[in-house]
């Protein structure tokens, strides 16, 4: 997994090159060669990605002229000593290359033109050659179609690009593998890696580049060569559509409530039209969780509102959630309105967002990359209608400023729930207990009928024991939902919650089970199982809610895995133990 290979590789930029190469087997440097192939003397090139320099350091030494571009100021420090006892050395900049001309079409390029250092402020259609390696399998996807803007912006008429990336393999087998290998490079990374590239000659075809060359190194490497087209075909992430009333709508609608959404959570991003928007409609921001948009649509039919909704990527993940992590900020709004081309849209600079999103956010940033002002509108959609006939007030009145967790909502949040930890954690496990209970019973019992005895006592009591988990599972969390907020919270503590939640259904399971006179080990075995399910149901809740604090949750959740890893390893040694005693 190249991409995966990449991250660790980049602490060491003196060898990157050489130990990048190795990893692909030396795909890498015939790559390299067969872009170099490309470069005639005089030529102007732009490396986009360019590492430690050695790509556009042999450039140079072919007799172009050549800028090169990385995020990563090691590397570029490296190639700058490396190309330092040149005659004509590449010049190499340190800056996000998502960035580059994203000041063309606003009126605030013009004050940014009057300071030649600034590197964003590229010539359109300057250089001959742009070539990137590797840099594209690394963005996410509505990045690629931005990246794939800049080559197209900054190419010559005629010129010529190389790009190559890592792609998803065509063969049924050469899937199977990438899949199996991804996920280990995932585990090795700690992160989740960029969705794969399926087509990367469509998505620069897209970007009105013509393909001349389309060849693959290995299964999952391929290499496009090409020139810019004459037009620029339509922007696929503008006026987009999605039916969000109808029966498909609401079995979605009903499926995300009652699951969580735990599949298909993202819809595709870009420039959505609600009811029938002028170029004096507002601008209205958004995340790319299915159910979001949902809301946010039938809440803006509902209310009249003609509008522009701009859908950015936040990986499926709701708006609080991606804010307060790293999957929504200024930067995914600032890459959306370039995309989609906002701006010509609207005639105004004035983008709504949600007061939940302002965590990850910098206005001054967007406002001054963009030209777009942020203004933060209430925290439910449903309130934007009165907002707006208001005109805008800040502040917001109370009622449209303060976040609610209501019994309404903590029920909803209930239902979705309990079915999304089934989907997410608990199915796969349970099914495997379930069947091993009964495998080993039934095959003890044909095995060896003297100890049927012993084997249908056991089997009956984990099976009971399984039922008694999903009953308790379900009373803990409709318990959780009714008295969330007496629950004890010094500190904004999920942890404190847990411990109380477990101080109401201690005492009620004890009653039950002096009730269904059980024996002394099996309220043992209940009473940890309830504080473990207690604790980690409570601490769960961290994330579905904005009662909670990140920092307290990245402290408090230790605690959790703990109380899980000792509360597991207690109730499978405690009855081993009452088996083998015979308790």
């Amino acid at each position: 997994m190249a991409v995966a290979f990449m991250a660790a590789l980049e602490e060491t930029p003196e060898s990157y090159d050489k130990a990048f190469d190795e990893v692909l087997g030396g795909r890498s440097s015939k790559i390299r060669d067969r872009i170099l192939d490309l470069v005639k003397p005089g030529m102007k090139v732009l490396d986009l990605g360019c590492g430690p320099g050695l790509l556009a350091i042999e450039a140079a030494k072919r007799g172009a002229s050549v800028v090169g571009f990385d995020a990563d100021r090691k590397m570029i420090e490296v190639a700058k000593v490396k190309a330092s006892k040149m005659d004509s050395p590449p010049e190499f900049y340190d800056d996000n290359i998502l960035k580059l001309g994203e000041f063309e079409d606003y009126e605030i390029a013009q004050a940014r033109k009057e300071d030649d250092s600034d590197p964003n402020i590229l010539t359109e259609g300057e250089y001959d050659l742009i070539v990137s390696t590797f840099l594209l399998s690394e963005l996410k996807p509505p990045q690629r179609q931005l990246f794939m803007h800049i080559v197209q912006m900054h190419l010559k008429k005629g010129g010529i690009f190389a790009i190559a990336a890592e792609t998803l393999p065509m063969k049924s087998s050469d899937r199977r593998n990438f899949w199996k290998n991804r996920a280990l490079a995932e585990k090795q990374a700690g992160r989740r890696l960029p969705v794969p590239i399926e087509n990367l000659q469509m998505l620069a075809e897209e970007a009105g580049l013509d393909i001349s060359d389309h060849s693959l190194y290995g299964p999952e490497i391929t290499l496009i060569v090409g020139r810019k087209g004459d037009s620029l075909p339509a922007n696929s992430y503008q006026n987009r559509s999605l039916h969000y009333h109808g029966p498909k709508a609401r079995l979605r609608i009903w499926y995300n409530h009652t699951t969580g959404g735990w599949r298909g959570i993202p819809i595709k991003t870009g420039l959505y039209r609600a009811g029938n928007p002028s170029q004096d409609s507002p601008v209205v921001v958004t995340a790319n969780y299915e159910l979001t948009y949902y809301t946010v649509m039938r809440a803006l039919a509902k209310d009249g509102i003609d509008a522009w909704v701009l859908v950015c990527d936040t990986a499926g993940i709701n708006v609080w959630c991606a804010a307060r992590g790293v999957h929504f900020d200024s930067e995914d709004i600032i890459q959306m309105i370039r995309i989609t081309r906002l701006s010509e849209f609207v005639n105004h600079r004035e983008i709504l967002l949600p007061q939940l999103a302002a965590a990850g956010m910098d206005p001054a940033d967007i406002r001054e990359r963009t030209g777009f002002r942020v203004r933060y509108g209430p925290v439910r959609i449903q309130d934007l209608s009165e907002w707006m006939k208001l005109n805008k007030p800040r502040p917001k009145p109370r009622k449209m400023a303060i976040v609610t967790f209501n019994f309404r909502e903590r029920m909803e949040q209930t239902v979705a729930h309990i079915p999304f930890l089934y989907a997410a954690i608990l199915a796969k496990p349970m099914v495997a207990i379930l069947a091993l209970t009964l495998l080993s019973g039934l095959g003890v019992g044909i095995m060896f009928p003297a100890l049927i005895s012993i084997a249908f006592p056991a089997t009956l009591y984990a099976l009971l024991l399984i039922v008694g988990f999903n009953v308790a599972l379900f009373g803990n969390a409709f318990v959780l939902g009714v008295s969330f907020p007496i629950l004890p919270s010094k500190g904004n503590s999920f942890w404190r919650r847990g411990l109380g939640l477990a101080g109401i259904m201690l005492p009620l399971a004890a009653v039950i089970m002096v009730a269904m006179q059980v024996s002394w080990t099996v309220f043992v075995t209940w009473i940890v199982i309830q504080f473990v399910m207690a604790i980690s149901l409570t601490l769960d809740w961290s994330g579905m809610t904005s009662v909670s604090d990140p920092k307290v949750i990245r402290r408090e959740y230790p605690h959790m895995i703990s109380t899980l890893k000792v509360g597991s390893v207690f109730v499978i040694a405690f009855n081993l133990l009452v088996l083998i005693m015979g308790w």
